[in-house]
């Protein structure tokens, strides 16, 4: 094969015109342990934006760097990896912050971090939920230890986290409350949430202290607020923001962060959540690599209705 590949990277931190588009890319060389994965689709995520910006710590990460956590593809070479996949074997996954992302043709992943994707779907929409999917399972199930019978309340619902974690507390046998305004309340309860509050009417503040899980996807003044709404003993896990431990204990509950670490069990249970038609990824819109830059706009101008998806290699 080919030892160059098209690729969309920085060379600095930036607006959107940092974004560099390349036909001759070098291939990722495989460390040990890792396998090559030709990319089919990566989705464009909050993360990436914060880091093509500067707004996280990536001196770790020499340039020119390229963007991208969440993918869809195919294996293309095992190197020296120990695993049950097999070259052509359709996969999805997160690679490693340290390694260079998936805004590009082929990416080298631990298999461990990845998983087959779910048969039921075309790769571009596998490609919408490895990071997605993988961060409201951790912050509902292993951090929340949410039940069945339990009340969750999801602020943000409709957008690409969001969307994927009313599905899951759903199906966990979960009363699902969530937050939207206008055609994403309407998305929200066709994906199952059992009530949608309108975060613009102040109705949410005057509800008091009834959710037993309250997983925040907005953060600023709505993480503020959402101390308010946990029931004594009960957790707010956040992914927008850093949580108050002080505060946290002054009300009686459980406030966490987390930094996501991709596993490719938890990704397994996903895929099968998926082919059980438990669980749809949600797209508002698909961009070719080479529009990463209106990707990444788009990503900006906020109020997003699920996934933005950059298709990287035709299907074969």
């Amino acid at each position: 094969m080919t030892e160059h590949m098209r690729a969309v990277r920085i060379h600095n931190f930036g607006g959107t015109e940092v974004l560099q588009h390349a036909d001759d890319a070098p291939v990722p060389v495989l460390g040990p342990g890792e396998i090559l994965v030709r990319v089919h689709a990566s989705a464009v995520n909050p993360l990436d934006v914060g880091v093509r910006q500067g707004g996280f710590d990536f001196t770790h990460h020499p340039f020119p760097m390229t963007l991208g956590w969440e993918f869809a593809g195919t294996v293309e070479r095992l190197g020296t990896a120990t695993t049950d996949l097999r070259v052509g074997d359709r996969v999805f996954g997160r690679p490693a912050l340290h390694r260079d992302g998936t805004y590009a043709e082929f990416v080298a992943v631990d298999p461990a971090h990845i998983a087959r994707a779910p048969e039921s779907l075309p790769l571009p929409e596998a490609a919408a939920l490895p990071l997605t999917a993988q961060t409201a399972w951790k912050a509902l199930f292993e951090i929340g230890g949410l039940s069945a019978g339990q009340t969750v309340l999801i602020l943000g619902g409709s957008g690409g986290v969001g969307t994927v974690a009313l599905q899951l507390a759903r199906h966990a046998g979960a009363t699902v409350v969530t937050t939207a305004s206008g055609d994403g309340i309407t998305l929200a309860r066709s994906l199952g949430a059992d009530e949608v509050i309108d975060y613009r009417t102040g109705e949410l503040a005057a509800r008091g202290r009834f959710a037993d899980v309250v997983f925040d996807t907005v953060g600023g003044d709505t993480l503020e607020a959402a101390y308010d709404s946990v029931v004594p003993g009960g957790h707010l896990i956040t992914i927008a923001g850093a949580p108050d431990a002080e505060r946290a204990d002054r009300e009686g509950i459980h406030a966490a962060g987390f930094v996501l670490e991709s596993d490719g069990q938890r990704l397994g249970k996903i895929a099968a959540l998926v082919d059980a038609g438990k669980l749809r990824p949600v797209i508002q819109r698909t961009f070719d690599l080479g529009e990463a830059d209106q990707a990444h706009k788009a990503m900006e101008a906020g109020h997003l209705r699920g996934k933005i998806i950059l298709n990287v290699t035709t299907q074969r």
